[in-house]
């Protein structure tokens, strides 16, 4: 149950001050005057310092968070629990203390008498904008729980195509750091152990083993150099990507490149026929939405583009027609979103082609993945084939010089 923290008076006129635990504000009124309290001051009790307060950006709330609670919420609507109380049985089950406050924050906002779109849009780092406009959208045609149940099935789906793209990033990043370590072993303590062997007996060592200690020789040598030039050039990329430019760079050069690229563009145009199509099927006007649709794709170069179909069509042109202008949308999603037009059916065009998209997506991450994985391990076994060679020639010479 959330908090109240209120300042009363008694029927003797004697102040009290204490904290009542309610189902909302309405409740927490209604039982202090059941007390014969006379109420001065009421809100929500100050929650109790964590973590999070101190740092911030280190806790967020999760997308799978935010699921639950909308597929929560559409079911207490559906049953016709009063938004107040749902809320607050929410916040009472939620497991992020994060997310607590923020529901409880929303239910104060009821209490106070506005809509549930307007309380929800006063969180804007946990709810987007696409789900506050339909939120708002429903409340005006009374189809809240058809409304809150096609965001948790869209949210879902859209966390799961991130989850793929991130699931196939795991094998190459754990290959590379394992055989990062593996060398930086071999080399930084495995080769001076031999080094010194080879001085005390003067060994002649191999071409292939005096390559890789001077490599290892000016590595140490320059490593000062070599750090400051890596940090100096790691916060210029950091920085010149957080401004308009190296965005637009970083978006243009994510398309382009040869393996992701056609990851990328299947993630975009998934994400923006599945938007779209969720849009239309609420029964959303088009030009009322499109701005949060255009913000949903995370793409500059999409941005850039769907920003000049909105302006043609606004000035009368339809939509299939300026969306095919840009060059940015392959010209079977085109075909389908002209054809969608002229049928009145472009929710369900729309639905096909973002079905399509996300098998399309599998693909190209399988296909990464069948190129990736021979091209790491070649990779990686040249690198320790080189440093063992190295080694292993070495010893040889050792032995033979021993004999």
């Amino acid at each position: 149950m959330p908090s109240y923290a209120y300042r009363a008076y008694t029927a003797e006129g004697r102040r009290r001050d204490g904290v009542v635990e309610a189902a909302g504000t309405s409740a927490a009124e209604q039982s202090l005057w059941i007390e014969g309290l006379k109420i001065v001051r009421l809100g929500p009790a100050p929650q109790k310092k964590t973590m999070a307060d101190y740092f911030p950006s280190l806790y967020r709330i999760s997308k799978t968070d935010l699921i639950l609670f909308t597929r929560q919420l559409a079911t207490f609507v559906g049953a016709g629990i009063p938004m107040s109380r749902a809320l607050a049985v929410i916040a009472e089950e939620t497991g992020s203390p994060l997310f607590k406050r923020v529901i409880l924050a929303i239910l104060d906002d009821l209490e106070r008498g506005q809509k549930l779109s307007d309380a929800l849009a006063r969180h804007p780092q946990v709810f987007p904008a696409l789900y506050i406009d339909l939120v708002r959208v429903a409340e005006i045609t009374g189809n809240l729980e058809a409304t809150l149940k096609q965001l948790s099935v869209y949210l879902r789906r859209d966390l799961n195509t991130l989850r793929r793209v991130r699931t196939a990033m795991i094998y190459p990043t754990v290959i590379l750091v394992v055989a990062t370590g593996v060398v930086l072993v071999l080399v930084f303590f495995a080769l001076p152990a031999f080094v010194r062997i080879f001085a005390e007996f003067k060994v002649e060592l191999p071409l292939t083993t005096r390559i890789l200690i001077g490599i290892v020789d000016g590595a140490r040598r320059f490593i000062a150099v070599i750090g400051g030039t890596v940090l100096v050039v790691s916060a210029g990329i950091f920085f010149g990507m957080r401004t308009e430019r190296g965005r637009n760079f970083k978006d243009r050069a994510s398309l382009r490149a040869p393996i992701f690229g056609p990851i990328v563009l299947a993630t975009i145009l998934n994400r923006f026929s599945r938007t779209l199509a969720m849009v239309l099927k609420a029964g959303v006007p088009l030009g009322q939405t499109f701005d949060a649709v255009i913000a949903g794709t995370g793409n500059s170069v999409f941005r850039q583009g769907l920003a000049t179909v909105k302006e043609q069509m606004t000035g009368g042109e339809g939509f299939a027609g300026p969306l095919s202008r840009t060059g940015l949308f392959p010209p079977m999603l085109t075909q389908m979103v002209r054809v969608g037009e002229e049928t009145g059916t472009l929710d369900a065009y729309l639905e096909q082609a973002a079905d399509f998209y996300e098998e399309e997506l599998d693909y190209r991450i399988r296909q990464m993945t069948s190129l990736i994985e021979p091209v790491m391990t070649v990779g990686v076994g040249l690198v320790v084939g080189f440093i063992a060679i190295s080694l292993i020639s070495a010893m040889y010479g050792l032995v033979g010089a021993l004999k």
